[in-house]
This record gives C-alpha cells, sequence and structure tokens, in this order.
C-alpha cells in the first residue's frame, strides 16, 4: 500500500517487527505496523490500548517502558510518528511523577528535557548526574544552535545579536563537548564547534578592516569557505 506520506514512515515497520514478541509491547507493536500502513484510526486504538495496559503496570514497571520507549524514540529521531500524542502524554505524566519522587535519579529529567525540549530538565539532570551524556550532547546542540541562529544571515553581511554572546555559547559549547566520551558524535559535534569558532572570528577580523566588500566577498578573497545559506524573503 501507498501513501502520500509513505516516506516519514520509513522504519515504523521494523521497530514493529523487534517488539511484537516481547511482552507488554505487543500492541505498540501493533500501533508501528498499522501507523506504517497509514491506517490511523486502527493505530490510534492500538496505541490507546498499548497505554491502557501500561498503566495497569507497577510503577515500576511503567517507568521501564517508558524508558525504553523514550529510548527509542531518542535514537530514531528520522522515524516519523513513533510515539503519538496519546502517548506522548503518558510518558510525561510517568516521568514527572518519577522526577517528583526520586528526586537522585538523572533519568526523568533527561527525558523531560527531551519531550519538552526545556533547557533547565538537561541541566538538572547533569547537576545529578554530570555525566548524563544525552543531557550533555543536547545542551551542546542548543549552544551551537544558538550560534547557528546568530550567523545565518551573515551571507548579508548581517551578524544577529552580539558576537560576544556568541562566544559566549561557543566557550559553553566547548566545555560541554570535552565532557564526553570519545565516540562520532564528540567528533561531529567538535567539527560544528570548530566551524562556528572559525566564522565568528573570521566576521571579527571582517569588521576590524574597512572595505566595500561583503563578508562573503571578502572571505572568498581570504580564500576562506563557509556554508552561507541562500536567503530568499517572501512577499506579504
Amino acid at each position: 500500500m501507498y501513501y502520500w506520506n509513505q516516506k516519514n514512515f520509513k522504519g515504523l515497520k521494523d521497530i514493529g517487527e523487534k517488539y511484537c514478541n516481547i511482552y507488554g509491547y505487543e500492541a505498540f507493536a501493533n500501533y508501528c505496523f498499522l501507523k506504517e500502513k497509514g491506517l490511523k484510526k486502527e493505530a490510534l486504538q492500538a496505541v490507546n490500548a498499548f497505554v491502557l495496559s501500561t498503566k495497569c503496570k507497577s510503577i515500576e514497571e511503567q517507568r521501564k517502558i517508558a524508558n525504553e520507549i523514550i529510548s527509542l524514540s531518542y535514537h530514531n529521531r528520522d522515524i516519523h510518528q513513533l510515539i503519538s500524542h496519546p502517548l506522548m502524554q503518558f510518558l510525561l505524566g510517568v516521568f514527572k511523577n518519577w522526577a517528583g519522587e526520586v528526586s537522585e535519579d538523572a533519568t526523568p529529567y533527561r527525558w523531560l528535557g527531551y519531550i519538552s525540549n526545556d533547557l533547565v530538565y538537561y541541566e538538572k539532570a547533569l547537576e545529578i548526574n554530570p555525566t548524563d551524556e544525552i543531557s550533555i550532547i543536547m545542551l551542546a546542540k542548543a549552544s551551537l544552535n544558538c550560534i547557528a541562529y546568530q550567523t545565518h544571515h551573515l551571507s548579508e553581511t548581517r551578524f544577529i545579536g552580539k558576537p560576544d554572546d556568541a562566544r559566549y555559547s561557543l566557550e559553553k559549547a566547548d566545555k560541554l563537548i570535552n565532557r564526553l566520551s570519545q565516540g562520532e558524535v564528540k567528533v561531529r559535534l567538535l567539527e560544528e564547534y570548530h566551524y562556528y569558532l572559525n566564522l565568528v572570528n573570521r566576521w571579527t577580523e571582517y569588521n576590524q578592516e574597512q572595505h566595500t566588500l561583503s563578508f562573503p566577498e571578502w572571505c572568498e578573497a581570504k580564500g576562506v569557505h563557509f556554508n552561507f545559506l541562500s536567503i530568499i524573503y517572501y512577499n506579504k
């Protein structure tokens, strides 16, 4: 069966096959199969059944399942609608309850940060466990995203905000990245960090000179290459 949004559901079938024979996850696997086929109504019934059956389990088992599902989502972020709204609301409730009852565990704070995109939760997780890699990664990415935003109009020789703020974000990202154990993620983040460090340094150097060249033209003249974005403005 083919439907218009099929490419965004790639991977759901594989997830379903992985969990269909695991006790307690059968309804979740069924949701994945049905969602992959584009059967929205049937998929919603399946995920509601999964939530209902999970709510009947002990608090400890609910937390174990919630941790499994949200971890699955984190490591498979390219799979569209792996977690539907009813399931996300259930997970949110589990992690909020968990954080309220077990203050010395970083797990619920880390996942609350992921679900809500609230950096305060990641920071709380690191207060409890300074080596929580997911929290470190997400905070480092947030700092780099700030710089990406500030520099995304440099193709027009326009820096958003203050370079000093960008340098503060760079310093924060550098400290966080250096806390990570060696691996592919650390390598990628370091590459991104050095890219933006060079970009901000070049912008500072550009502003110290008097010239009529645009920033991209100046970079080209210097033999420096950056991935300048093409900015498109739409008339209202």
